[in-house]
């Protein structure tokens, strides 16, 4: 695809930026989707002055659709297991609104569990709620295929360098103070199963 393309999406995602409760359809097809920032004070206090209200903050495909993808993972409670976007806000927001990480999982045996976190379901409402509130939405269908849709996507993140995109975004300035909060949260969903179990046999 070429530069001029790419420039093309990247007009369209920010001028059709829509609050989430605002939108009345969402596509059933695969594309890129935008989410933009309209609180009035980002949540990561380093970054506050620098993310303005409007600006993308994150950069997503999807392969099957932006119901799928968007509606029923990135803004749905209960899903930050699967969500990397609910995995960072969460974290950011940790203290904020006093969230408690655990594992995604009580059956699963690696430490994906772990790693791959969620919250509970007060602190999953909570989430949702902030998201609702402070964060926008633009989807691209896109009618290419998966290797163009992946190509897609690295050269608009690499062109937009969002905030809460951590991989494929190697020039984002706050990867390393978002890494540390995310380990956090890794750190506490594992001591939340070490104090379940001690409550149990006490």
């Amino acid at each position: 695809m070429k530069s001029e393309q790419i420039s093309a999406i990247i007009k369209k995602l920010k001028s059709n930026l829509k609050q989430f409760s605002e939108i009345d359809k969402f596509s059933d097809k695969p594309g890129i989707y935008a989410i933009g920032f309209t609180g009035n004070k980002f949540p990561l206090e380093s970054a506050r002055t620098k993310v303005k209200p409007g600006e993308i903050v994150y950069i997503g495909k999807t392969e099957k659709s932006q119901l799928s993808r968007d509606v029923n993972t990135h803004f749905k409670s209960g899903k930050s297991g699967s969500s990397t976007l609910r995995r960072t806000i969460g974290a950011i927001l940790l203290n904020q609104l006093q969230l408690n990480p655990v594992p995604r999982s009580h059956t699963e045996k690696s430490d994906k569990k772990f790693i791959n976190y969620k919250f509970d379901i007060e602190s999953e409402e909570k989430i949702t709620s902030w998201m609702k509130d402070n964060l926008s939405l633009a989807f691209c269908e896109f009618d290419g295929n998966t290797y163009d849709l992946t190509d897609v996507e690295s050269r608009i993140i690499k062109t937009l360098k969002p905030i809460l995109n951590l991989s494929k975004n190697e020039s984002n300035p706050w990867y390393q103070e978002i890494r540390i909060l995310r380990d956090r949260c890794v750190e506490l969903a594992k001591k939340s199963v070490v104090t379940k179990y001690c409550n149990k046999i006490l």
